[in-house]
C-alpha cells in the first residue's frame, strides 16, 4: 500500500462499549431512597398499638375479675342473711349477720370504690367516689364492730379460739381505722402535726389490715358450731373458697393504691 493511500476502516465491525470511566455530574449524583424512615415510623406505630391493645386486654380482665368478685360477695351476703334470718337474729345469729353485712359486704365494696377496675363505680367522679367510700365504710365499720362486740360481751371477752382472737383484732383495727379516717377527713386541720399524705396512708393501711383480718376471721367462722350445725361440709368448703376469692380480688385495688402512696412518700423523703 502506497504512502498516499488512507487506511480503510470497515463500518460493519462491531464496537463493544465496556463503559466509560468518565461520568458527568448528573451520573455521579446519588439518588436517596427513603427505606429506613418508613420502617422506623411503622415500628413505633406498631409498638404503640400493641401497648394500647395490651392495656385494653388488662382492663377487660380486671373488669371480668371484678364481676366475679361481686358475684362472690353477693352470694356470701345473701346466703348468710338467709341463714341467720331463718333461724332468728339473736345471739350468735345476730353476730354472724352483722359481721357479714359489715365486713364482707359494706367494707369490701368500700375498699374497692376508688379502684379503676370496679364496674360499679368506674363512671363516677372522684368526689362522688369519696362520698360513697365514706358512707360504705362507716356502715361497714359500724355493723362489723357492733357484731364483734356482741360476741365479745356474750363470751365475757374471754376468746380462746382462732376465730375469736382474730375477731377481737379486727374489732380493734376497725376502731383505729375509723378514728384515723376522721383525722384524714379533717387532714387540713391536723396538717401541722402530720402531713395529709402520711395521715391518709396510715388510714388506708389500717383499714386494709382490718379488712383482711376480718375476712380471715369470717373464713374461720365457717368452722364454728353455729355454721356446722346449719350446713353440710361441702357447703362449708364452698363458703371458705368464695370468701378467700373475695379477699384476694378485693385486695388488688387497695394494694395498688398503697403502693402508689408509699412511692410518693419515698419521693418526698
Amino acid at each position: 500500500m502506497s504512502e498516499n493511500q488512507q487506511p480503510v476502516v470497515s463500518r460493519t465491525q462491531p464496537v463493544v462499549d465496556y463503559g466509560s470511566t468518565f461520568r458527568t455530574d448528573s451520573q455521579r449524583r446519588p439518588t436517596f431512597i427513603p427505606i429506613e424512615s418508613p420502617r422506623r415510623y411503622s415500628k413505633m406505630a406498631h409498638s404503640s398499638l400493641s401497648g394500647h391493645e395490651a392495656q385494653n386486654r388488662l382492663q377487660r380482665l380486671e373488669y371480668f375479675l371484678n364481676v366475679v368478685n361481686q358475684m362472690c360477695i353477693g352470694f356470701i351476703t345473701i346466703y348468710i342473711s338467709y341463714l341467720t334470718l331463718r333461724t332468728g337474729l339473736s345471739g350468735t345469729g345476730l353476730h354472724a349477720w352483722l359481721v357479714t353485712i359489715g365486713f364482707s359486704f359494706f367494707m369490701a365494696e368500700g375498699v374497692m370504690v376508688h379502684y379503676g377496675g370496679n364496674v360499679l363505680t368506674n363512671g363516677y367522679k372522684r368526689q362522688t367516689k369519696t362520698t360513697i367510700h365514706w358512707v360504705l365504710l362507716t356502715l361497714g365499720g359500724g355493723c362489723g364492730a357492733s357484731g364483734a362486740l356482741i360476741k365479745m360481751i356474750q363470751k365475757g371477752f374471754l376468746l380462746h379460739s382462732t376465730h375469736g382472737k382474730l375477731g377481737m383484732t379486727a374489732f380493734i383495727l376497725c376502731i383505729l381505722a375509723m378514728s384515723s379516717g376522721l383525722a384524714a377527713l379533717f387532714s387540713a386541720r391536723v396538717k401541722k402535726l402530720i402531713t395529709p399524705l402520711l395521715n391518709k396512708t396510715f388510714h388506708n393501711l389500717l383499714g386494709f389490715a382490718c379488712f383482711v383480718i376480718a375476712l380471715v376471721t369470717q373464713y374461720y367462722g365457717y368452722q364454728t358450731g353455729y355454721f356446722k350445725s346449719r350446713s353440710e361440709s361441702d357447703f362449708q368448703i364452698l363458703m371458705k373458697c368464695l370468701t378467700l376469692i373475695s379477699l384476694v380480688l378485693s385486695s388488688y385495688g387497695p394494694m395498688k393504691a398503697l403502693y402508689q402512696k408509699f412511692k410518693n412518700i419515698s419521693q418526698q423523703f
